[in-house]
């Protein structure tokens, strides 16, 4: 059970579980940035597993250009047998850095908010 699913005294009524997440979508953030690959807490495995259960058409995916050295953004369109889309404009060197800018398109489909947008960049 994550702290998500136990709400705390001072939360008020008629909160949900998302409004409890969108607000610590820095925090959160910041522990996927610091280990994107391995363990997490159950905070955000939550999410991620949110994340990934989200609907295919139009989820943002890596594409391995050259098997572990290169990725490219990709796409999905929902159709089955229909190529991944890929953004030829946003490739990148290291897989930590891949999934850090996917965790923030994402996050900010999810809740509208760009989590690392505190001096990182816009997604």
């Amino acid at each position: 059970m994550t702290d998500f699913h136990v709400p705390p005294p001072h939360v008020a009524k008629g909160q949900t579980v998302w409004d409890r997440i969108k607000a610590r979508g820095s925090e959160l953030y910041a522990e996927f940035s610091e280990k994107p690959i391995g363990a997490h807490s159950p905070d955000l495995q939550f999410v991620l597993q949110h994340f990934r259960k989200a609907p295919v058409k139009g989820k943002y995916v890596l594409v391995a250009e050259i098997p572990h050295k290169r990725w490219v953004l990709g796409t999905l369109t929902g159709e089955r047998g229909d190529p991944v889309i890929t953004n030829e404009d946003l490739r990148f060197t290291s897989i930590e850095d891949a999934e850090r800018y996917v965790f923030r398109l994402r996050w900010k489909d999810l809740t509208g908010i760009d989590p690392g947008s505190d001096g990182e960049g816009s997604v």
